[in-house]
């Protein structure tokens, strides 16, 4: 009987701290796994906002620093189409040397593909360097001759020479003393304006990287990465053709070209990214400062991967103290029962003693009141048998 009291004792006290742990777990756990979801939800929030506001505003600064590039060439091109007009128009007049020099003076700052003079009906009348095949220009003065209105200096955006080479040219328009016009072209490389293009890819201080393509959607350049080869306007990818994606081609036609500025998501050869856009009217380009997701996220998943780490470490430890808490239960209980017991079995032994006739017996106190109550009314009892029985 006592062991079967005491055994009572330590399961239920046991079963109770189990309990009241398992609950006080399962609360801990689910608090902990809110805290986190809400934690990374608000940091993901946080560095979306602050990733998509960095992304548009890299790109407009990217389309400045870009413009002001083009703008130089421009107003070099234009102050060297006034030097040759002049050269044009003197006694003297233009020789190939003159046009080695301007053009050598130029090449030294800028890196000029050609520069080439052609007249009133679009023949070439002086280049340099003279190896340079400069008849894809030839249809850009046909252009500027159908124009009604032209201004001094004009525009023509990166193109493909018969050399597969590419190229952008400022056209300068003159005129000789008869009042004929004459045309002076300035034809540039790209290389300069694609390592400008580059210095939005400069590793490992960013993971982003720049694209431009023309006003009909085709790819100017697109630096090289790891999940694409470098793109110019060489391999003719047109951003607007949906095989290159129909989010993308979207973007590109309805907000890009459309000369909107923002923060869209897109996917282009199996690679998921966020982009932040803009459009430079004068020029007619596209920019896009692009952040493949995966990137985007990595410190998000560093941090989810740190938390679950620190709540498994957590959760051991708590499954550790718990652990201790219930040995500590069982021992406490072991020990409770015993002092609780004992005194019940000996008010059992009592009772039985006065059952058989047997009123010598007399019950310690335990120190525990209620115990110690009953311990007295049995002595008591036993008092009044033994005074009954003489």
């Amino acid at each position: 009987m006592v062991d079967r009291l005491t055994s009572k004792i330590i399961i239920y006290s046991t079963s109770l701290v189990l309990l009241i742990l398992i609950i006080f777990s399962v609360s801990s756990i689910v608090t902990i796994m809110t805290l986190k979801r809400y934690s990374l939800r608000k940091v993901e929030n946080v560095f979306k906002e602050n990733a998509d506001e960095n992304l548009q505003r890299e790109v407009v600064s990217y389309a400045r620093i870009l413009k002001g590039d083009m703008d130089a060439k421009r107003s070099v091109s234009f102050m060297f189409g006034e030097v040759v007009e002049r050269i044009l128009n003197s006694d003297k007049g233009i020789s190939l040397s003159d046009v080695e020099n301007i053009y050598g003076e130029i090449n030294n700052v800028l890196d000029l593909r050609d520069v080439a003079i052609f007249n009133g009906n679009g023949r070439v009348l002086l280049k340099y360097p003279t190896f340079v095949d400069v008849s894809e220009l030839a249809q850009f003065i046909e252009i500027l001759k159908r124009k009604p209105n032209v201004s001094k200096i004009n525009y023509f955006d990166f193109h493909i020479n018969k050399d597969d080479t590419v190229s952008f040219t400022f056209v300068y328009i003159g005129k000789k003393e008869n009042n004929e016009p004459v045309y002076i072209a300035f034809d540039y490389n790209p290389y300069d304006f694609y390592a400008l293009v580059k210095t939005a890819q400069l590793y490992p201080y960013s993971q982003k990287y720049l694209w431009i393509i023309n006003k009909d959607g085709y790819l100017i350049y697109d630096p090289p990465t790891k999940e694409h080869p470098l793109i110019t306007l060489l391999n003719k990818v047109n951003l607007k053709d949906p095989k290159n994606g129909e989010a993308l081609a979207n973007i590109v036609k309805n907000y890009i070209l459309k000369g909107k500025t923002g923060i869209a998501r897109y996917t282009f050869r199996g690679v998921d990214k966020f982009v932040g856009y803009t459009y430079v009217k004068e020029f007619g380009w596209g920019l896009g400062l692009t952040l493949p997701v995966d990137i985007f996220y990595k410190p998000i998943k560093d941090l989810n991967r740190d938390i679950n780490d620190k709540t498994t470490f957590t959760l051991a430890l708590f499954g550790l103290f718990s652990s201790i808490i219930v040995l500590i239960a069982i021992s406490a209980s072991l020990l409770m029962a015993k002092r609780v017991v004992k005194p019940i079995n000996d008010t059992v032994l009592a009772v039985e003693s006065i059952l058989s006739g047997d009123y010598s017996i007399r019950l310690p106190k335990c120190g525990m009141v209620e115990l110690d109550e009953l311990a007295e009314a049995v002595n008591r009892l036993m008092d009044y048998f033994e005074k009954s029985e003489k």
